[in-house]
Formats: structure tokens, sequence, C-alpha cells
């Protein structure tokens, strides 16, 4: 395990860990300041390809979620890059000011490939980078990581729009028997997915306020 700072735009530093084996998170988790265990959120969902019109639910959808992780404390846990529901549940935390924490994880060689600054998220509060060469292999290291900051609290998942990838987070939520709620509405992916017992659907035409305690309730 390697631990090191990263500097985002603006010069922002953010702390990282490299693992590549499950048994490095609790050490990870404590080199890095995170809190656990602690309620989670794992937050997937789209990134590219959310089209113009779905932006508009996604955001709300986003905004519920920042409040959500603020007003139960939990860690929110995503794929933490410049992108769709990531950069936008950076831009509510920052303009809220709000102060749950934020973990990205990244697939390490990303950062072969580009500069941290132009494809992390400076609104993070901290990164994990995993072994991997290609999107999606992040996926179950997202799972396996929000389960080991939970611990014996609770977590759930919540998937706003998404595409091919967001089908591979799902099934390693459902793998944890994390709890899944999909935000219906927010298009793609949310829209189309099969429901199952454990696979919820929330109408995010419904007022914020009332989506807010659904989700609450099981926090």
């Amino acid at each position: 395990m390697i631990i090191r700072q990263l500097i985002l735009k603006h010069g922002i530093k953010v702390g990282a860990a490299n693992i590549d084996d499950g048994r490095e998170i609790p050490e990870a988790l404590k080199e890095l300041g995170i809190p656990y265990p602690k309620t989670v959120i794992v937050l997937v969902g789209g990134a590219g390809g959310i089209e113009w019109l779905d932006k508009f639910p996604m955001r709300k959808a986003v905004g519920i979620v920042a409040r959500l992780a603020e007003e139960t404390r939990s860690v929110v846990v995503d794929g933490g890059t410049q992108a769709g529901i990531m950069t936008e549940i950076g831009r509510q935390r920052k303009r809220n000011k709000f102060s749950f924490p934020l973990i990205g994880v990244v697939f390490d060689s990303l950062l072969m490939k580009e500069k941290p600054q132009d494809i992390l998220d400076s609104n993070h509060t901290g990164f994990f980078m995993v072994p991997g060469d290609n999107w999606g292999d992040e996926s179950s290291w997202i799972s396996r990581i929000a389960t080991g900051i939970s611990g014996n609290e609770k977590s759930i998942t919540i998937l706003i729009n998404g595409g091919e990838i967001s089908q591979h987070d799902v099934q390693y939520s459902m793998l944890e028997n994390r709890p899944i709620f999909i935000m219906r509405g927010t298009g793609r992916l949310a829209d189309e997915i099969t429901l199952t017992k454990n696979v919820v659907a929330v109408d995010i035409s419904k007022k914020p306020d009332e989506i807010l305690e659904t989700l609450r309730s099981k926090l």
C-alpha cells in the first residue's frame, strides 16, 4: 500500500491510497483519515452520455443524495472523476458547504494516461487507486471499499442515470446484499433496469423531501 498526495485543480491537495488487496482497506482508511464504521451511500450512474434533458432530473437526484449524506453523516463513495454524477456531487458538496466525506475509487493505470488534475474531481476528499486498466475495473472495488467503511453500519446504493458500467456497479452491490435505490426519471439505465427484491424504484418527480425521507429510513 502507498499513501500519497495528489495535486488537483486549483492546487488542491488530496490524499490517495494505492491498494491491491482488500485486506489493506482498513489501514488505508486510517491513513486517509476516513471515519469508519460509518453509514455509506454508494453513488453510481451516469458519467458520460447523459442527455441534455436528463441533466435536470440528474442534478435534482444528486442534490437529494448530497442532503441525505450530510443529514445522516454518511460517507459517499463513487468513481471520483470529472464526469456526470461524480462532478455534480462534488459541486453540490462545495456549493452547500457540506462536510460529508466524498471518496473516489479509480483504477490506478488511469493516472499513467492522465494527469490527476485533468481527470479527478477536486471536490472529493480522498481517493483509492485500485488495480485495473479499463473503465469498469473499479466497480468491484467501489463495493468492497464501501463495505469496509460501513462495517456493521448500514449502507445503500443509489443509481442515477447510468450505462453499461453502472450495471456492473449495481450487480456488485447486490452481491453485498446492499439495498439499491433506482432514481426513475433520470434516464438510461435508471429508467430501464429490472426491479428485484433488493432493488427499489424511486420516482424523481416526487418532492425532494419525500424522496429524502424514503432514503433516510434505510440509513
